[in-house]
């Protein structure tokens, strides 16, 4: 029992916080501190680029090389020549419809990037105010175990003394003990719990975790009221995971009208200006001369056979594009479902809070009557015991159900596109 308490004393070791952080507070800790979300971020600068990219390749394309050669000749006999050449050529595409379709779907991709980036920041969100809710949960249970704990151990030193009176029986004394030994596993079990939920609220956010404030209102304020139906209009309309899934399927799309332009004609334009000194000597001649030129030109050039290559990627952009509007059905399929669950959880959460409300006060009553009853013997200490579990059971109940119910909110708002952490959370 003692090696029992050391432990839990040695994991809940701490200094006492001088500062309470919020949900909100660690909403943005998150989004400072996050690898995670360093990473989506950093991916969709990289993504940014593809539009300037694509738009390249419509603009003209100017150059510039040069180059010097010395060749020395000896048999039959001795010449030696320099020959030099420098030159500046430019080309502008005047029609390519597949360039042209790259640069429409690198504005899709771009936008797609900034939707997955914001998915991403609304997933890191709900995971830290998961984990946040998890540290309360812990808190307020082990709290709830810590007294329960108590009460047995006070039960156990009085059955024992009534016991050595001979005022009561062993049996009442062993209820007594078994009662703390369950209330001593709950609060190892929990206080467990507890550190595992400190250490994944840290890595998110960076905070102490030992500073978090607590909850005295379970509810987001800003909770709309609406139907199950209009939560579904409000997720396929604005969830983040569904309004990106659209931007892919475009984006197949697009990528397969590129693929089919690859049959038409191309045009460009070339034009350019070079010279080419050179200098040559022998033994009886010795000759200076340079030439010097500029061009201007259209040139035309269309694929007549590509050994099936251009038919293989048209039905593989096509395949493509049919296999992203099924992950798009999908999408919406599962989003409608997480829609519809936690929308009964929300409805059912509120309820059961309630009905656990009044299990807690009846349980609490029933604690006071068992003490009296035992007191003037109309009650066994198995009786008293009894009440006391389904006491504390009932406030671990209606903790858990409590962040549950906030959670629900949460998740349902973040389907439907409404999350926000300007939410407040009271």
């Amino acid at each position: 029992m003692k090696k029992a308490t050391a432990f839990i004393s040695t994991l809940l070791l701490s200094t006492t916080p001088v500062w309470a952080f919020t949900l909100n507070d660690a909403w943005q800790a998150a989004r400072e501190h996050s690898s995670e979300l360093k990473q989506a971020h950093y991916q969709f600068q990289a993504y940014e680029q593809q539009k300037p990219i694509a738009r390249a390749a419509l603009l003209p394309q100017v150059s510039v090389s040069a180059s010097h050669q010395r060749q020395n000749q000896f048999e039959p006999r001795k010449i030696t020549q320099d020959s030099s050449s420098w030159k500046v050529s430019a080309s502008q595409t005047i029609f390519n419809l597949s360039k042209w379709r790259k640069y429409q779907q690198s504005k899709t991709i771009v936008d797609a990037a900034g939707k997955q980036l914001d998915l991403a920041e609304q997933q890191l969100l709900l995971k830290v105010a998961e984990a946040y809710f998890n540290v309360l949960v812990a808190k307020e249970s082990l709290t709830t175990v810590q007294k329960s704990k108590e009460a047995f151990a006070a039960q156990q030193t009085q059955a024992e003394a009534l016991f050595k009176k001979g005022l009561s029986t062993i049996v009442d004394v062993q209820e007594a003990q078994a009662g703390y030994e369950s209330a001593l596993a709950d609060e190892i079990e929990i206080t467990s719990q507890l550190v595992q939920a400190y250490a994944q609220l840290q890595t998110y956010t960076g905070l102490n975790p030992e500073q978090i404030e607590l909850i005295k209102v379970h509810d987001v304020s800003q909770f709309p009221n609406q139907t199950s139906e209009q939560w579904l209009e409000q997720a396929d309309a604005h969830n983040a995971e569904i309004r990106l899934q659209r931007l892919v399927a475009q984006s197949s799309e697009q990528e397969m009208k590129a693929t089919k332009a690859n049959r038409y004609p191309t045009v460009e334009m070339s034009a350019g200006y070079y010279t080419n000194p050179n200098d040559y000597q022998s033994t009886d001649t010795v000759q200076d001369y340079e030439t010097r030129a500029n061009y201007i030109g259209i040139g035309i050039s269309m694929p007549l056979f590509t050994g099936g290559q251009l038919r293989a990627q048209s039905k593989q952009a096509n395949a493509s594009y049919h296999a992203a509007e099924q992950e798009l059905q999908m999408t919406q399929e599962k989003v409608a479902l997480s829609v519809k669950e936690n929308f009964a959880k929300v409805r059912a959460g509120k309820i059961r809070i309630q009905a656990l409300d009044k299990l807690v006060q009846t349980n609490q009553t029933k604690v006071q009557s068992s003490k009296l009853g035992n007191q003037y013997g109309f009650l066994s200490n198995a009786d008293r015991v009894r009440s006391e579990k389904e006491y504390y059971e009932a406030e671990l109940k209606r903790t858990q159900a409590k962040y549950q119910y906030l959670m629900a909110q949460l998740s349902l708002m973040q389907l439907a596109g409404m999350f926000d952490t300007n939410l407040i959370i009271k």
